[in-house]
């Protein structure tokens, strides 16, 4: 019996042992992957470097594998195996590096380059008038009217890294030059320093940008406009302050900007803004703004004047100084908002001190104050960087209406916003006699899509001036507008 068992055991170890043998393992057999040529800045996209990063991570797991993966026999691989892994990935790396240099070398080329944005944007408005006998004999027939407020051509871009530049004209009526400047930013202490054609530094109505006023038309006599001139100013979205001053070639104008002269014609003006409560959570939802400006404005041609419509670009004139003779005179603002929400109140005090050749020193006034609430529950974001409300309403959802598969009509209703504001001009001295007047607008704005609205206001003016009392003029005005 113990010999049978002795024999059985040699024959199943034979056996064995030549299985064995005849399952060699050969080990993983790797492909070297073709390479493609060496890039170009047009050959590589997003998508094909993130697939050459993908290949390369799992060509690594696939040499750690090899590397430490115990096999389940007691066989071996071939020696060649790894090392061919290893120049798989070497030569990827090689071609991914390469890539990134095509990449930084297209990069650097673009940013020499100046970029281009076109935009523009068409306000077009029309208006009734209705007057009492004491504003006809003032001013004359208010005719109701049409026209396209303004038609602006937009161009900017930026040169270099950090310099922009704007080239801003209006097609309405006389072709004018709006912006027309180069803004050098990341200045070491200044921040941003602006050289061209382009607003002064001077209120937060005039520094709120028409297509994003709450009301159709600014509502001061003493706004200051675009002059040509340099600036240095901040440009922080993150600060809760802001600051402008500049030198400018007083009333040169818009069309197109032009000055000759050899008498001085020069002008200072700076404005400082601060947020001595601003909500971070809610991305400034909630806010209280204060701010003052200042001006000093010497005359040329020795003279200047201040005028006045109610709140609207096709009515009369109803205050006017005329021709004052004069040296030089001084403005001061003051500003104030407040918001929350949906939610807005906001004023300005604007005084005029008159060095006039006549009369010695006179003073004009102006203020408003103006609330707004969207009925739809958006808001209007405040811009950090100017320190106004220079920025669009956007709907939660916009207007629409449209036939469903199943008939059904769906609609779309866009955003309501609804606004108060009274304004009062006293452009009367001791000596100067330009009128006192009185004004009340209420708006509605129906805002379509983010770059569309239409605008509906109602003004209600009295003046009193040296040809009457109680000029009485009331306008009921439209506006369709769209930016691009």
């Amino acid at each position: 019996m113990t010999r049978w068992i002795v024999i059985a055991t040699v024959v199943v170890v034979s056996f064995c042992h030549t299985a064995m043998a005849q399952y060699e393992f050969a080990g993983p057999t790797y492909y070297p992957t073709p390479l493609p040529p060496p890039p170009t800045p047009e050959m590589i996209t997003a998508d094909q470097a993130a697939a050459l990063q993908a290949q390369i991570d799992e060509l690594k797991r696939e040499l750690n594998r090899s590397k430490f993966d115990t096999p389940a026999m007691n066989v071996s691989a071939p020696s060649n195996a790894a090392p061919d892994l290893i120049g798989d990935v070497d030569s990827l790396m090689k071609w991914r590096k390469s890539v990134e240099k095509a990449e930084a070398a297209a990069a650097a080329k673009a940013a020499l380059k100046p970029s281009v944005n076109v935009g523009g944007r068409v306000f077009i408005d029309s208006a009734v008038f209705g007057q009492n006998d004491e504003s006809m004999d003032q001013v004359g027939d208010a005719e109701n009217a049409m026209k396209v407020r303004w038609a602006w051509v937009e161009l900017k871009g930026n040169m270099l890294e950090n310099t922009e530049y704007r080239l801003w004209f209006d097609l309405a009526g006389q072709v004018s030059l709006l912006d027309v400047y180069l803004d050098f930013g990341e200045l070491p202490y200044i921040q941003n320093f602006r050289v061209g054609h382009f607003f002064e530094p001077w209120g937060m109505e005039q520094l709120t940008p028409n297509k994003y006023m709450t009301t159709m038309e600014r509502a001061s006599p003493f706004n200051l406009g675009r002059n040509m001139g340099i600036m240095a100013h901040s440009n922080n979205d993150e600060a809760n302050w802001t600051y402008g001053v500049g030198l400018f070639v007083s009333e040169v104008g818009s069309k197109p900007p032009f000055y000759q002269n050899d008498n001085d014609s020069s002008a200072i003006t700076g404005r400082v803004t601060y947020l001595p409560w601003y909500d971070e959570a809610s991305g400034g939802r909630g806010l209280i703004h204060v701010g003052a400006g200042y001006s000093w404005r010497h005359l040329g041609d020795g003279t200047a004047q201040f005028q006045n419509r109610p709140d609207s670009a096709l009515a009369p004139i109803i205050v006017d100084t005329g021709v004052i003779n004069a040296d030089s005179y001084q403005q001061l603002e003051l500003e104030a908002a407040y918001a929350y929400g949906s939610f807005i109140l906001q004023s300005e005090y604007h005084i005029a001190s008159i060095d006039t050749d006549d009369f010695g020193s006179e003073a004009l006034n102006h203020y408003y104050i103006q609330a707004s609430y969207v009925l739809t529950g958006e808001y209007r974001p405040y811009n950090r960087k100017s320190g106004s409300f220079a920025n669009r309403v956007v709907p939660y959802e916009n207007f629409f209406r449209v036939r469903t598969e199943d008939n059904y009509i769906c609609n779309g209703w866009g955003a309501w916003e609804l606004a108060y504001r009274f304004a009062h001009d006293d452009l009367n001295s001791d000596n100067i006699f330009g009128g006192r007047d009185h004004r009340h607008l209420v708006g509605l704005t129906w805002y379509l899509s983010p770059f569309s609205r239409a605008m509906f206001e109602y003004v209600y003016s009295n003046t009193e001036d040296q040809v009457a009392s109680d000029g009485v003029l009331q306008i009921f005005q439209m506006r369709m507008q769209y930016d691009f």
